[in-house]
């Protein structure tokens, strides 16, 4: 009898620690919150050691080809970019990456298809590495900024490019217009 008491308080105690750490796992508190987050996991390199250049998924193909987890997700950047007309652009087409991460995305864009990238991100740390895995002669450029009200006038860039990241947004809606406000008129979001 002893032994169903203890198990069920271990039970009880692991399922309050789950729920707890549920809610505060997805609870959003702040754009600072989220920064320091993404910050702590920048420096510590578990998401690069993890997921490489590239903190969003992978495409194998189609039909789907064995391929690398890594490979996967840069063939995903050029994926996007022909399934999205991208690959028709001229060289010089100006695109802001809005959730950039360490800029997988964007130093793609840059030296495969010669576009002026900007990327933007919500946390100072993954600005730092972005800029530190870049080259100078690859034509991106990293900055702190929050999506939900970035700082770039109306119609600014060509094309508008974000993976991954509207559904850790707040305010989808919000977002979505964002996005839509500094995309130039005819440009690609």
């Amino acid at each position: 009898m002893g032994l169903v008491v203890i198990s069920g308080s271990v039970v009880g105690l692991v399922v309050i620690a789950l729920a707890i750490y549920i809610r505060s796992a997805r609870t959003y508190e702040s754009s600072d919150s989220v920064a320091q987050s993404y910050d702590e996991w920048t420096q510590d390199g578990i998401l690069e050691f993890y997921w490489g250049e590239h903190i969003h998924l992978g495409h194998y193909g189609s039909p789907p080809r064995p391929k690398d987890f890594r490979g996967a997700k840069a063939n995903f950047v050029h994926e996007m970019v022909r399934w999205g007309g991208l690959d028709r652009l001229p060289k010089g087409t100006t695109v802001l990456d809005v959730g950039c991460g360490i800029g997988g995305s964007s130093r793609i864009l840059a030296k495969n298809y010669g576009f002026d990238v900007t990327g933007v991100t919500i946390s100072p740390g993954q600005v730092q590495r972005a800029t530190e895995l870049t080259p100078e002669d690859v034509t991106a450029q990293f900055h702190v900024d929050d999506a939900m009200a970035l700082s770039y006038p109306d119609a600014s860039f060509d094309v508008v490019w974000s993976v991954e990241a509207g559904p850790h947004m707040p305010d989808k809606q919000r977002f979505a217009r964002e996005l839509l406000r500094v995309v130039k008129p005819g440009g690609l979001l």
